[in-house]
């Protein structure tokens, strides 16, 4: 009897550690996206134009001194400032050759809001409201932008054209 009691005892132990286990908490859904952008030729619009030797560093970056470098690219997916409701990026072609680049700086602003999307993935944020404005200097590689939207919510498209 005492061991008949001893197995019942160990086999509900066993039953109930089992029950008692959860799944692996592994973050599957989309987090905050990306800002993303297209180049296209200014004289043909609806052309893509790759960009050689793209530097990207924005002036509201968490950490000082963050830029991300692209040799040869007709689009980029870069992060926006979730603390702030701007970012301000500097957009360096040519960035290897200090003859030929140039700089110009591209300000965004928007709404930031948080979404609570589960234990795993925690919060992220969506921007609503995004304007766009291309500093003017002497100098401008860019030529024109145009907005795609105004929403910056998935990475799957395009949120602004830079025309070059």
């Amino acid at each position: 009897m005492k061991k008949l009691l001893l197995n019942f005892v160990i086999l509900f132990a066993v039953i109930i550690a089992l029950a008692s286990c959860e799944r692996d908490d592994i973050c599957i859904d989309d987090t905050t996206p990306n800002f993303v952008i297209r180049f296209f030729d200014a004289e043909e619009p609806t052309d893509f134009k790759t960009v050689n030797q793209l530097s990207v560093k924005s002036n509201t970056s968490v950490i000082e001194g963050d830029s991300l470098t692209f040799s040869s690219v007709d689009s980029i997916a870069i992060p926006v400032n979730t603390i702030t409701s701007s970012t301000q990026y500097i957009l360096t072609i040519n960035s290897n050759d200090a003859t030929t680049l140039n700089q110009d700086t591209l300000t965004i602003t928007y709404a930031s809001q948080d979404l609570f999307i589960g234990r795993a993935c925690g919060f992220k944020s969506i921007f609503n409201n995004v304007t766009y404005e291309v500093t003017n200097d002497s100098d401008n590689w860019i030529q024109g932008i145009e907005v795609v939207t105004d929403i910056i919510e998935n990475e799957t498209q395009a949120h602004l054209k830079i025309l070059h």
